[in-house]
């Protein structure tokens, strides 16, 4: 980021009786009675029918007949009508199965939700099952034992500039890794660590010439970036270089920002807030004096640093430290009012980020912090010193130092 250089029924009515002709289930003597011959015997009379109880039999104006006093009117096959009842009642089933419809659907998807953080768990979990294989449980350090925390997941969270490059590197991907920030979270207790390694520490760098391997050699972290061949081998090559920094933690994750992004992603949470570390006459901050910061502002706010000085770097990591942290802040607390405002900037930051972390992985890790009540997280930055090479500021790292951040990270204390 140098200035130099992420469905109703139909109902058809029954057919219209025709006049004369009684409903069905209903006897009427309307037939007039056959004539006798000469001489035969007058059958006996048929009994009275007898009437139904509370039942008027009328004709209606049209020959139609109508029953009783109910103020319904009768259908022509003898039954009622089903009128605004029956259209009230083809109302509510498609109602229900509206509501049918979407409650399936909700719990379809929160199968898949469960089913996704679980794969993503598991495939956090395989990786730490394989440092424990190679490192064993505990270690014993200054007269104290660790106990390895056996559910850690790491992210290399990478700030990328692609307006700085490595001409030695050969390779058509430029830019420069000028933010290395190991993110790692205890899924059992909830508390996030980043880890800050700064730029300029002078580590062990696998270098390539036109794709091919050329050894490791020492140089500056930063410049780990620009011997990959691609944006997304580039950020494996340096999540593998940090995790040698830190004594192979496994760092099987990365998740890269070319800083073009940070204004849009900055917005996308409704601006930043935060009491700046140190003045960028540019655009108007100033050190000490609380400000939101937008777009550009933002950008700027993290990018700039003042090339005369040997520590510029140094300053502006301090910044860059300063905004992360009041923007995971800004991100957990729109989160906890809207779980579905991390899965909207994560579309946001899709144009300019590249991870590879799935979607598996990625609602793992959204949902233990929620479920932890995640706030904030801490940061530390690996303690050394610096120093003017030949060409470039070179950082020298205190390994005893970095060595116990990762004690007081990737382990615990084991009483006696």
């Amino acid at each position: 980021m140098d200035d130099e250089k992420m469905t109703g029924r139909h109902f058809s009515g029954s057919s219209s009786a025709s006049e004369g002709t009684a409903p069905a289930g209903k006897r009427f003597a309307h037939a007039a009675a056959p004539e006798l011959e000469v001489g035969s015997a007058a059958p006996e009379p048929a009994p009275p029918l007898e009437p139904e109880a509370d039942v008027q039999v009328a004709t209606g104006s049209a020959g139609k007949v109508v029953e009783g006093s109910s103020s319904t009117p009768a259908a022509e096959d003898g039954t009622k009508a089903p009128a605004k009842r029956s259209k009230r009642r083809i109302a509510l089933r498609v109602l229900l199965g509206v509501v049918i419809v979407l409650a399936v659907a909700v719990a379809a998807g929160a199968i898949y939700i469960n089913q996704s953080i679980a794969r993503g768990r598991k495939a956090f979990e395989d990786s730490m099952s394989q440092a424990i294989e190679e490192k064993g449980k505990t270690v014993e350090y200054n007269g104290k034992t660790y106990a390895l925390n056996e559910h850690m997941v790491s992210v290399a969270f990478i700030g990328f500039d692609n307006r700085t490059t490595n001409s030695a590197s050969g390779n058509d991907v430029a830019g420069q890794s000028d933010t290395i920030m190991v993110v790692a979270l205890n899924t059992d207790t909830g508390k996030a660590t980043g880890i800050v390694i700064p730029r300029d520490s002078m580590v062990d760098v696998d270098t390539y010439i036109s794709g091919n391997y050329n050894g490791t050699h020492s140089m500056q972290i930063c410049l780990q970036y620009s011997y990959g061949s691609t944006s997304e081998e580039s950020s494996e090559l340096v999540a593998r270089c940090a995790s040698r920094v830190l004594y192979g933690m496994p760092i099987d994750y990365y998740f890269t920002l070319n800083v073009e992004g940070v204004g849009p992603l900055n917005d996308a949470v409704g601006g930043v807030t935060l009491v700046p570390v140190q003045s960028v006459p540019s655009v108007g901050i100033s050190e000490g004096m609380e400000t939101t910061l937008y777009g550009k502002t933002a950008e700027r706010y993290v990018q700039f640093r003042d090339t005369s000085t040997l520590t510029s770097s140094l300053d502006r990591q301090r910044r860059q430290v300063s905004y992360l942290k009041a923007f995971t802040g800004k991100v957990l607390q729109n989160a906890t009012g809207d779980p579905a405002a991390l899965l909207s900037l994560y579309q946001t930051a899709q144009d300019y980020t590249w991870t590879n972390l799935g979607f598996d992985q990625f609602s793992y890790l959204a949902s233990t912090m929620l479920a932890k009540g995640m706030t904030s997280f801490d940061v530390v930055t690996l303690d050394g010193e610096m120093g003017e090479g030949e060409t470039y500021a070179e950082f020298h790292l205190n390994q005893d130092a970095v060595y116990q951040t990762v004690l007081d990270t990737y382990y615990t204390p084991v009483d006696e």
